[in-house]
């Protein structure tokens, strides 16, 4: 597995800018985020699946997605892939699925409605009308 963002404490802002995300940020053993050329990168030289794990209120929960990819700079770092477990990334509601969605922060708002969550949810994320999940949002806040 390559681990493309960790968040183990409070230590590292997720709070950051396009460019930071777009690079990169944080400790790799720490917290932080491999930066979304390098996704994009990996993911348009191989099939990757993406695996979330994540410890919530004393449990863990573990989720997998088929040929998981992330697009170009100029596709806005577009999400996309196949899969449905657990499904953290998507609910029900059609507005709110990340699967799709362009990537924004809160000086880049790529949303469908034009809504800053970048801004308001202190994160970057793949934010829809509305999201199902904010992993990059301030830590220990869901």
């Amino acid at each position: 597995w390559i681990v493309i963002q960790q968040r183990v404490d409070s230590s590292q802002s997720f709070n950051q800018l396009w460019n930071a995300y777009t690079s990169g940020f944080g400790i790799y053993d720490k917290n932080f985020w491999l930066g979304l050329e390098k996704m994009h990168q990996l993911t348009t030289s191989a099939d990757y699946r993406l695996q979330f794990q994540f410890l919530a209120n004393g449990v863990w929960y573990s989720d997998e997605y088929e040929h998981f990819r992330i697009g170009s700079a100029l596709e806005k770092y577009v999400s996309g892939y196949i899969g449905f477990n657990c499904d953290i990334l998507n609910s029900e509601d059609r507005n709110s699925v990340h699967n799709g969605i362009k990537f924004s922060t809160s000086d880049q708002v790529n949303t469908p409605s034009g809504y800053n969550y970048g801004y308001t949810k202190s994160s970057g994320n793949w934010f829809n009308y509305f999201y199902y999940q904010n992993l990059n949002g301030v830590y220990g806040i869901t």
